[in-house]
């Protein structure tokens, strides 16, 4: 009788993981050949490898759009699960890739600030070092082709209460600029998370909130710094990526009395609209270590969200599904957002030049309960840039194909 109760227990159902999507899926065929060349597996070095070189800029114009089948099912099918923000639970609100921009930043997100609710949070992708040039120009000659440095007008403008020091240009002013980027972000009251295991927890309307953040890397090669930058090398295919330090930090802070652990990761590849199902891997084994939602950045374009179950076992994982079970057995909801795109760049193309806030609701013992987004965009304001919403935009066809192309990639249901 005991055989048989287990045999009929709801997880007798469930696959070997490694034998179901998106573990299994099938590739795509007959891509242009710049589709797969990707910075972040670090098999090639960008200005010393010409031929990828070439074919990467190449991929900046004209990008990756496509996904296996199996990825294109799966979103179609998760998109109807994203709810609505509930009324009454505490609100977090993320926005992507912060870069360095032409121009002055004074005031470049005051049209959107009072879009963000709550708790708000991003990734600062660019140092913000006075002493330092602020053009490409004045930064090449010291610091390489890709070194960024913002103006600290940047932060003034910036509507964030938290934001992401570990990425891939943490390191392009040297460890000096990274500690001067640390004082500046501090200095205005904001929260960094990740340098040397910074991992802050914040009340938001008395529910405990945990940040723990990660980069695949630096440009810098190699990444030499006197302090820890939280790298994983997530963007390694065929490699087993070892999780077990963001694990640690995830545990640390629910030990430090964290309810809801958030997870920002710098990762994925740059200029594609889906993650590749690699990431969907690494994002189901992120939610086994405890994140209750995990925020992404690094594509510079907007890629879609998971909702996944946690320790549901009539939830059975597959195409349209995410579902993993962990050791506590405790139910809750999670979710990953895989790119929320750019705030602020000069990056060419309209698709890198919209991005999302993104709001989540949650609670303890729950985890995530709402989705709501706003997507916006960097407009040309003379010299400067500007973040506005998009919405403002759709007169313009390009505008409004990107506002389309967002709607099937999310849904409109999940749109404040």
């Amino acid at each position: 009788m005991i055989a048989l109760v287990l045999g009929c227990a709801p997880e007798a159902a469930w696959p070997d993981r490694t034998q179901t999507f998106p573990w299994v899926y099938t590739p795509e065929q007959d891509l242009p050949p710049y589709a797969d060349v990707r910075v972040e597996t670090e098999t090639w070095v960008p200005l010393e490898d010409l031929e990828e070189t070439a074919l990467y800029v190449q991929k900046s114009v004209y990008h990756r759009p496509s996904a296996p089948d199996e990825v294109l099912e799966h979103f179609e099918a998760m998109r109807p699960a994203l709810p609505p923000l509930a009324t009454g639970d505490p609100v977090l609100s993320f926005v992507g890739d912060v870069m360095m921009f032409e121009g002055d930043p004074t005031g470049f997100a005051d049209a959107v600030a009072d879009r963000l609710p709550g708790l708000r949070v991003g990734n600062l992708e660019t140092p913000v070092v006075p002493e330092e040039p602020v053009t490409r120009e004045g930064l090449t000659p010291r610091w390489g082709l890709y070194a960024f440095n913002s103006r600290p007008a940047l932060l003034d403008a910036l509507p964030l209460d938290v934001v992401q020091l570990v990425n891939n240009h943490a390191l392009d002013l040297g460890d000096a600029g990274l500690e001067r980027t640390r004082q500046q972000v501090v200095g205005r009251g904001m929260l960094g998370v990740g340098v040397d295991g910074a991992a802050p927890i914040v009340d938001v309307d008395g529910l405990a909130v945990g940040f723990v953040a990660a980069t695949w890397g630096v440009n810098v090669r190699p990444a030499v710094s006197a302090h820890d930058l939280a790298i994983v090398p997530f963007g390694h295919l065929d490699e087993a990526i070892d999780l077990a330090p963001i694990a640690r930090d995830v545990a640390r802070a629910r030990e430090r009395g964290a309810g809801i652990v958030v997870l920002l990761v710098h990762w994925g590849y740059e200029y594609e609209y889906y993650p590749d199902p690699h990431f969907l891997q690494l994002g189901r084994r992120l939610v086994e270590a405890g994140a209750d939602l995990v925020v992404g950045s690094g594509p510079h374009a907007v890629e879609p969200v998971e909702l996944c179950a946690v320790n549901a076992p009539e939830e059975i994982p597959g195409v349209g599904t995410c579902s993993v079970r962990t050791r506590d057995g405790r139910p809750r909801t999670a979710a990953i957002l895989y790119s929320l795109g750019d705030f602020g760049t000069d990056l060419a193309t309209i698709p890198l030049q919209v991005g999302l806030i993104a709001s989540v609701g949650v609670r303890e013992g729950v985890g995530v309960t709402g989705l709501a987004w706003d997507p916006v965009a960097t407009v040309r304001d003379g010299p400067d840039r500007r973040v506005v919403p998009l919405d403002d935009l759709v007169g313009d066809d390009a505008y409004a194909q990107e506002s389309e192309r967002l709607d099937a990639l999310l849904g409109p249901g999940w749109g404040r």
